[in-house]
């Protein structure tokens, strides 16, 4: 005799493991742990488990991996694999602030805009004023996509944000790491 197997429906106000983890930005064995060691509710619904979402919106996950004994010892970057950084320092939009927090926050969620090969990418809020944002971007030298698909990804980046930042006001550079930590 067989059994039948359902799915668990949508629980209004609750996601399921999978989606805690996209929703935190960790891995599924992060949400794991958190509610392994109750830092986080979990309830179970026959063989899933569930988070509440206001629970889950409240909740600020840890640094990842395990604490520092003593600082990180500096490194040289050797010529054939060394680090080449973009900047761009860039204004933001009068009374724009909270809007671009939230057009970061949904290009983090939804995964856009990881442009190609980086190993880092950055974005800090300066302590200036008027506002501005400094983005970096990281690539290995030896995998540091050609001019033209960089230009690309950047124009689509700075279409997405172009209601929140000054892009006439932008500053770019670029470097090449010579120590690293």
């Amino acid at each position: 005799m067989q059994e039948d197997v359902f799915t668990l429906p949508n629980i209004p106000g609750y996601v399921n493991i999978k989606d805690a983890a996209k929703m935190l930005g960790v891995a599924e064995s992060s949400v794991y742990r958190y509610i392994q060691t109750g830092r986080l509710q979990a309830y179970r619904a026959g063989r899933t488990i569930v988070v509440e979402l206001e629970t889950l919106k409240r909740f600020k996950p840890s640094l990842t991996g395990r604490p520092r004994k003593k600082a990180a010892l500096w490194h040289a970057s050797p010529d054939i694999d060394s680090s080449l950084i973009t900047y761009i320092k860039v204004q933001v939009r009068t009374d724009q602030q909270d809007m671009l927090l939230k057009k970061l926050w949904e290009i983090k969620q939804e995964e856009r805009h990881l442009f190609s090969d980086t190993v880092m990418r950055y974005i800090s809020l300066d302590d200036t004023s008027p506002p501005t944002i400094t983005i970096q971007l990281v690539w290995k030298t030896s995998d540091t996509p050609n001019e033209k698909a960089r230009q690309r990804e950047m124009e689509a980046f700075k279409a997405e944000l172009d209601d929140v930042l000054t892009w006439e006001t932008a500053q770019y550079s670029t470097g090449k790491v010579i120590i690293h930590t």
